[in-house]
């Protein structure tokens, strides 16, 4: 009997640690759906782009909102690839009403940060002094990229294994790209009217995330 009681305690702690789990997992999902909700809802605030004909994941990206009260979208990004998969091509889309320099410092300020291993709280100076690094007055070169059919020309940025590119239609709006493994010349962009693909591609890589963990 000495040897029984440990197993139905731990038998009752792992159960109680599976429920408190489960419940963890149904309030994200449920405050997640929300989200989804929201991205749908502001999918149309700016044009979508996405790459032609891609064979691999589909995530959709960064969104950002405005603080005026409309609740309007600012950004809105959807991702082709692995983005955690350094071995693999990616591409990042942004539509932006945003400075596209702005955003283009931003997305090389926060590669700066994880190249630096900051996984954790970084204090200010260090925040401070990769941005003065990550500045992004001019862009280093011009590129051409097809966007619906027709070539573009795109300013590009380059940190290590990593190319940035923006392109202003007008005064309304940017395109801005970031890219891994995947040569400019191969990058055709297509507007993207259904965002679902990207929604449930992003539910699945989540999933895939927390199974492997």
């Amino acid at each position: 009997m000495r040897f029984r009681r440990p197993r139905r305690r731990h038998a009752v702690y792992r159960r109680k640690r599976f429920l408190t789990r489960r419940r963890a997992s149904q309030n994200f999902w449920r405050h997640y759906a929300a989200i989804e909700t929201r991205m749908r809802d502001t999918a149309g605030d700016l044009p979508l782009f996405g790459q032609q004909a891609w064979n691999g994941i589909l995530l959709t990206g960064p969104w950002s909102f405005r603080d005026d009260g409309t609740g309007r979208a600012t950004t809105i990004g959807l991702e082709h690839g692995d983005p955690d998969d350094e071995s693999v091509p990616w591409l990042r889309v942004l539509s932006t009403c945003d400075p596209a320099d702005h955003l283009v410092r931003e997305l090389r300020f926060e590669r700066t940060l994880g190249d630096r291993g900051a996984t954790g709280p970084v204090d200010r100076e260090t925040v401070r002094a990769s941005r003065r690094r990550t500045d992004v007055s001019s862009a280093e070169s011009q590129v051409e990229i097809m966007v619906d059919g027709q070539p573009r020309t795109f300013r590009r940025w380059d940190t290590g294994e990593r190319w940035y590119a923006a392109w202003e239609p007008d005064h309304e709006h940017a395109i801005v790209i970031a890219a891994r493994h995947l040569d400019p010349a191969d990058v055709a962009l297509v507007p993207v009217h259904d965002i679902e693909p990207y929604l449930a591609g992003r539910r699945d890589w989540i999933r895939a995330r927390e199974q492997a963990g």
